[in-house]
Order: structure tokens, then C-alpha cells, then sequence
């Protein structure tokens, strides 16, 4: 008797990899491209944040296959010092144009560092952009919203049943935000084209990293 719902966040992260390549490989605002983005985890265990991770770094890889990769985990969900730590090393040592930061409260640290360092961050769940207005380029998005709404709408028509619900790209679940200011025309469209593929099926985003590497192999690294 309990309704759940699930979100397909590769889904999401796919679209944000796209973003975070684009920026990397040509550079955006003040920031020179360099052909690296980062990711700064949470919890190396946590499946979510594993299916942002591989989601993210296959987006990437499908756009600018020559882009590099470099990630962390921080070990815990509320250390914003050692998140900050880790990004501005990857921002100002591995020249990472771009972190997307999926680390709970941790992932405060990276927002910080991104204002600091003058680059840029993607954000996550969902619409992240008041933290750093200068430096949060958009954000990979649970759709919570539409997802309770047809929950209570179903409730009303007494047609609510049981189970858990999955909410990916064609059902309205996921998304990037609608803050884009930072975003090029082009990179937008390509986002919308590659949604547009993910629906019709022509574009299936791996979860998890046997997935990713059954297609691209070993070609990020882990500091």
C-alpha cells in the first residue's frame, strides 16, 4: 500500500555532461576552455549518486568525446571544507572548467569554490542557481514537482495504485533547470535535441558503471 517514486537522474546528469563539455571545450565568460570538467560526490556508495556520475560523464563523452574527466568523493554528505578542498584542486590544478557538485550538504563547499575560483558549477535536484548566480551554469533537476502532481491528481480520480513509479525524461521527471542565462544558444539547442533522442529512444543513458564502460571503457580518472 505504499506509492513511491523514483527519478531517472543519468537521465538528467546526461543533459548536464552535455553542458559541462560544451563550456570545457570552448570556454564561456571568463573562463578559457580546457577540455576538463569534475565531479565532487557525496558518498562513492550511494547508487544515486553513481547513476549522476555515469550519467554525466556519458553526456560529456557523447558530446566532445576528447573531454576529460576528473572526480572525487568526499566521504560524507555535510564536510562543505574538504568538498571546497577537493574542488578548488581540481578547478585550479586539473583545470577543471566545470564541477558538478552532487554531495548533499557537502556539496555547499563546491558552490563556494566555484564563486572563489571564478568557474563554474552545475548544480543538483534542483534549481541551484541562488547559491552562486555567477557560477551556477544550470542545474540537473528531479521534476518533484510534477511528480507529486500527478500522485495527488490520480488520488483525486481514485486511480492511485501502488508500487514504485519512475519518472525519466518522457514522463516530465528530469531535467536541466530553466536558469540557462550562462548557456549559448547552441549548447541549449543540442540539449533539446539530445532530449528529444532520449524520448524517442535513439539515446539510452547507462546507470551504472558497468553500463558506462561497456561503451566507452576506462576514460576518466579518480584522484
Amino acid at each position: 500500500n505504499v506509492y513511491g517514486v523514483d527519478f531517472a537522474t543519468a537521465q538528467a546528469a546526461y543533459l548536464g555532461g552535455i553542458v559541462a563539455a560544451d563550456i570545457a571545450a570552448n570556454g564561456a565568460g571568463d573562463v578559457e576552455a580546457s577540455n576538463v570538467i569534475g565531479f565532487v560526490g557525496g558518498m562513492d556508495e550511494s547508487l544515486p549518486i553513481q547513476e549522476y556520475l555515469w550519467g554525466y560523464i556519458q553526456g560529456a563523452k557523447a558530446y566532445k568525446p576528447d573531454v576529460k574527466i576528473v572526480y572525487n568523493y568526499v566521504g560524507a554528505w555535510n564536510d562543505p571544507d574538504t568538498a571546497k578542498t577537493q574542488s578548488m584542486t581540481q578547478y585550479n590544478d586539473a583545470g577543471a572548467a566545470v564541477i558538478f557538485a552532487c554531495a548533499g550538504g557537502s556539496g555547499n563547499g563546491v558552490h563556494n569554490a566555484s564563486a572563489e575560483a571564478g568557474k563554474y558549477v552545475l548544480g543538483v535536484d534542483s534549481d541551484q542557481s541562488s547559491s552562486a548566480p555567477e557560477t551556477v551554469i544550470t542545474s540537473a533537476m528531479k521534476r518533484v514537482d510534477n511528480a507529486v502532481y500527478d500522485a495527488v491528481q490520480a488520488l483525486i480520480n481514485g486511480t492511485l495504485e501502488s508500487g514504485v513509479h519512475t519518472y525519466d525524461l518522457p514522463a516530465g521527471g528530469v531535467d536541466i533547470a530553466p536558469t540557462q542565462d550562462l548557456l549559448t544558444d547552441e549548447v541549449i539547442q543540442a540539449v533539446e535535441d539530445v532530449k528529444a533522442k532520449i524520448i524517442s529512444g535513439e539515446v539510452t543513458v547507462p546507470a551504472s558503471k558497468e553500463e558506462f564502460e561497456a561503451a566507452y571503457g576506462d576514460v576518466y580518472e579518480l584522484d
